[in-house]
């Protein structure tokens, strides 16, 4: 029996070796997909992992951003309305129609009956340009016996009209300055908030990664060596300590440069937005009934000269948004840091961040970011306007004559359009500049802000500012 046994073993000795091999060789291709699935499952787990928190920490930057957007905007609105006094314009309307009351009622007690010449109405606000550029300041000469001459400069009272006329101007600048200031501290904030937040998370990403290898290779030595204490491991180093508060001084050394434009920058803008007001909108009479249309497109033209001050070039708001270099060390300076510190850091990483900042602030995106923005907060401003404007009769709106037909425009047809004198247009948009510069809060942003910040374009740019990483550089700095 059992040499039967042998014998038959002997036989097909090689057939067992062989299914013993295909079964070991099973085996082990199965354990080896086993492990390969598994691994495969753990990197798209941390691959889903990395991409949720990227996702999470992008959309918190964005929050962040708004918050400080609604924080700095009240003291930049305080400077515009300190630029630009239109209260204070109105006031001294009022002043001139209470005394125009008060005069003609002491007029009309003595039994004077033609005053009206004495005093400005309506009717004498400005109808051309000439009228309305009129001498404010007057110079009174005379001379002593002994032949010196004598100056006395001052400033007479403005007409109505000339007030009428000043009104008209500052209103449309100072509404159009923190329009245009807005989209600017919207857009910049957003950009350095992203650039930093990127900095940030590839920081942490790296140093993530150099924590598990350390892990790995404390495992490994307690492995080999079991006696060995292992327990302060994990503590960060000195060196990891200086180096992240460093990199936190450098941040904040990057956000002061924001007082550029807060401080300076806004005012260079100012004076361009004042000269395209002045140039559409000064012979324009504030008497004048606007239709709708035709304010949105003197809006535009407004729009477009600041845009291409210099025709088909765009406009360029490097030099609104940060110093020029000669100047970087000072506006470190407002932020009481030393000018050695300063100097220092000006030509490290902080002049890698503000070139990078520079280099974005210049590209083709940015202008059209910026524009979106522009034309946005415009959108919002001229929607509310809109509701001044009354509805007209659909059966009314469209008149045409019997004999016309439907290709015949040549005076056949008349669209009856709704019009508004500039001067109520005039009394909304103050109300709306100081909705847009001191409505809201930090936790809640008025509605112009948030319909800036809402600008698809503007998300798509912050995604490019915050996936923009050099690993090529990470990779010297290492």
């Amino acid at each position: 029996m059992i040499s039967a046994v042998t014998g038959f073993l002997n036989r097909h000795k090689r057939k067992f070796f062989v299914t013993a091999g295909v079964i070991a060789s099973g085996y082990l291709a199965v354990d080896y997909l086993k492990s390969k699935f598994f691994e495969l499952q753990d990197k798209l787990a941390t691959e889903r992992a990395a991409k949720e928190n990227l996702r999470r920490r992008f959309e918190q930057n964005q929050q962040d951003a708004t918050f400080t957007i609604m924080a700095l905007l009240p003291s930049l609105f305080i400077d515009v309305l300190e630029k630009y006094p239109v209260e204070k314009i109105t006031q001294e309307l009022q002043a001139k129609r209470t005394e125009k009351t008060i005069s003609r009622s002491t007029f009309s007690d003595t039994g004077v009956s033609d005053i009206s010449s004495s005093f400005t109405t309506p009717s004498d606000l400005p109808t051309d340009s000439t009228q309305q550029q009129n001498t404010t300041d007057s110079t009174i000469s005379f001379k002593d016996g002994e032949a010196s001459a004598i100056e006395i400069n001052y400033k007479p009272k403005m007409s109505k009209a000339q007030l009428w006329q000043e009104l008209k101007i500052q209103s449309l600048t100072r509404l159009f300055t923190l329009v245009y200031s807005s989209a600017l501290l919207v857009f910049f904030t957003r950009l350095q908030l992203n650039i930093l937040g990127r900095k940030n998370y590839i920081a942490s990403v790296i140093q993530l990664a150099d924590h598990q290898q350390n892990s790995e290779i404390t495992m490994q030595d307690a492995s080999e060596l079991p006696g060995l204490d292992h327990e302060h491991d994990n503590i960060p180093s000195t060196e990891q300590h200086e180096s992240e508060s460093k990199d936190s001084h450098i941040n904040r050394m990057y956000l002061t440069f924001s007082w550029w434009f807060l401080n300076k920058g806004w005012n260079f803008l100012s004076e361009q937005v004042h000269t395209a007001v002045v140039k559409v909108f000064d012979t324009i009479n504030p008497r004048a009934d606007l239709s709708l249309s035709e304010l949105s497109e003197l809006i535009g033209q407004v729009q477009f000269l600041i845009d291409y001050p210099e025709g088909q070039k765009p406009q360029n708001f490097l030099s609104t948004l940060l110093p020029p270099a000669e100047l970087e060390s000072y506006v470190l300076s407002q932020a009481a840091y030393e000018d050695e510190f300063a100097e220092e850091a000006l030509h490290g990483e902080l002049r890698r961040l503000l070139d990078e900042t520079a280099d974005f602030i210049e590209s083709p995106n940015a202008a059209e970011v910026i524009k979106r923005l522009v034309h946005t907060g415009l959108t919002v401003i001229v929607n509310k306007i809109a509701i001044m404007y009354p509805q007209s009769d659909p059966s009314a709106g469209l008149v045409t004559s019997s004999a016309g037909s439907a290709g015949n425009t040549s005076g056949d047809e008349m669209l009856f359009m709704p019009r508004v004198k500039l001067a109520s247009i005039l009394a909304n948009i103050t109300r709306q500049a100081t909705a847009l510069g001191k409505g809201g809060s930090p936790l809640e942003p008025n509605e112009y802000i948030s319909a800036m910040v809402s600008v698809p374009e503007l998300d798509a740019f912050s995604a490019i500012v915050y996936s923009n990483f050099d690993w090529r550089s990470l990779d010297k700095d290492e």
